[in-house]
């Protein structure tokens, strides 16, 4: 539950424990049916798991109050000026895709360059033409520059610099809601940057706002560089290829913050083992050279002997 607080007209959003029910009784989980890819075949048996995307929640009318007070903490729920909105479920492909970002993200970290991650749990709110509208992305970042938000912070009272979306296109209307709704919503709230990733491919884009309006991201060479995150790159195909980190550190586009203590730690094993190949190629010389100079003094002391000289 959230205690909404004024506070120079404008709203701050603390978490607060409640036992209180909410006026609007809410409907039970739904019980989803979820295969996850497997290698063995053994089982032929889904798993059962519980969730709080109650789909049949998707269009209903509820207030900012009663959005704020009963429906923001529970992650499936956006707001759309006055309208329930129920972020859709991932599946396993999609989950493996944002592993594999965040993992970048998590060794981009290395550069100690100053960034917030927020992930979907937060969203924050954008006064638009039409109407308020409060997101969560499923990960949403703030560069150096901008509002920080504080440790006990339910909510975000900026704009996100970028919002990253895990595309689900179960329905063609979650599809419209990423690609058409939110790039509006976004691009006139100032959302910087905004990246939509398909686990298929077909819709995966990549956007930054320039004068007010949403370009592409130059990526003719198969490269994304965030102007939000400093120094942040990555090739599109390994969003999907999905390679292990330890194999980006060859790779220019990574070397300078994947896997930075390994690339440390690799370099001083590499020049250890040049030193003691160095030093085993001298020894190997020095032992050369110590048996020529026995086979010219043998062959010395063989013609002495031949001359009739005795050494």
């Amino acid at each position: 539950m959230l205690a909404v607080q004024k506070k120079d007209n404008d709203l701050f959003y603390r978490s607060k424990a409640s036992s209180a029910s909410s006026k609007t009784p809410r409907k039970n989980k739904m019980r989803l049916v979820y295969r996850a890819p497997t290698q063995s075949s053994e089982s032929d048996h889904d798993e059962i798991i519980e969730s709080d995307h109650d789909e049949t929640l998707e269009g209903m009318p509820v207030t900012e109050e009663e959005y704020w007070d009963q429906y923001y903490t529970d992650t499936p729920y956006e707001w759309n000026d006055g309208i329930l909105e129920v972020k859709p479920l991932s599946d396993y492909r999609s989950n493996l895709l944002q592993i594999f970002f965040e993992d970048l993200i998590r060794e981009y970290r290395n550069l100690g360059i100053k960034f917030q991650q927020i992930k979907c749990e937060i969203g924050f709110k954008m006064l638009l033409k039409k109407g308020k509208k409060i997101r969560k992305p499923d990960i949403g970042f703030v560069g150096p520059d901008s509002l920080e938000m504080e440790e006990l912070d339910c909510s975000y009272k900026g704009i996100f610099d970028l919002c990253v979306e895990f595309l689900s296109d179960s329905k063609p209307s979650e599809v419209k809601r990423d690609i058409q709704e939110k790039y509006k919503e976004y691009e006139e709230a100032g959302v910087k940057e905004y990246f939509i990733l398909d686990r298929n491919e077909t819709h995966t884009a990549f956007y930054r706002l320039n004068n007010g309006r949403y370009e592409p991201i130059k990526t003719s060479d198969g490269i994304v560089r965030s102007e939000v995150l400093k120094q942040f790159q990555f090739r599109i195909q390994h969003l999907y290829s999905r390679p292990d980190l330890n194999e980006l550190i060859d790779d220019p586009v990574y070397q300078h913050y994947v896997k930075i203590d390994y690339q440390k730690e690799k370099k001083r094993a590499d020049l250890t083992e040049r030193l003691v190949e160095q030093e085993k190629a001298r020894a190997e010389q020095e032992k050369a050279r110590a048996e020529q100079e026995k086979a010219r003094a043998e062959d010395y002391r063989q013609k002495l002997i031949a001359l009739g000289i005795s050494i």
